[in-house]
């Protein structure tokens, strides 16, 4: 029996440690903000707030047509520097239809200030103008496309 007890709570040990490894999955709240004919842009309110004039909110791209299981999309990690209102692109993801990550890659791009109306404009101001964009939040990127992509 002790030697059940000891094997039992070397796996609840060793299952805590796993979690601990990965860490907690961080909540996303993906809102659409703007569209073209061709896209869907989402930004993940989660990841708004500035510490220090400093963000890195996520942005996706969702292609406004296909069907409900084709989950292609595109995010990006646009840091934002409030005190002068500029952004950069930072790390960069695409997804193919299954949903599944098919490339990542980081620019090194230069601070700028985004030209009004733009899309990292829009996102400087959600971050640097303490905005939230307004429309239905998604848990995640699926639900989205599963809600027919609007």
């Amino acid at each position: 029996m002790k030697s059940r007890m000891k094997i039992a709570a070397a796996a609840t040990v060793a299952a805590l440690s796993a979690l601990s490894v990965a860490g907690p999955v961080a909540a996303q709240t993906w809102t659409l903000f703007s569209t073209t004919d061709r896209t869907a842009y989402l930004v993940d309110a989660d990841t708004l707030a500035a510490t220090d004039g400093m963000a890195t909110p996520h942005l996706a791209r969702v292609p406004r047509t296909g069907d409900a299981g084709d989950l292609s999309h595109d995010t990006e990690e646009v840091e934002v520097r409030c005190s002068d209102q500029q952004s950069r692109s930072g790390l960069s993801v695409s997804y193919g239809p299954d949903g599944a990550e098919t490339d990542r890659y980081s620019e090194e791009s230069p601070w700028e200030r985004a030209p009004g109306g733009t899309i990292y404009a829009n996102v400087v101001s959600f971050v640097c103008g303490d905005r939230r964009p307004a429309g239905t939040p998604y848990p995640d990127i699926a639900a989205f496309i599963a809600a027919g992509r609007k």
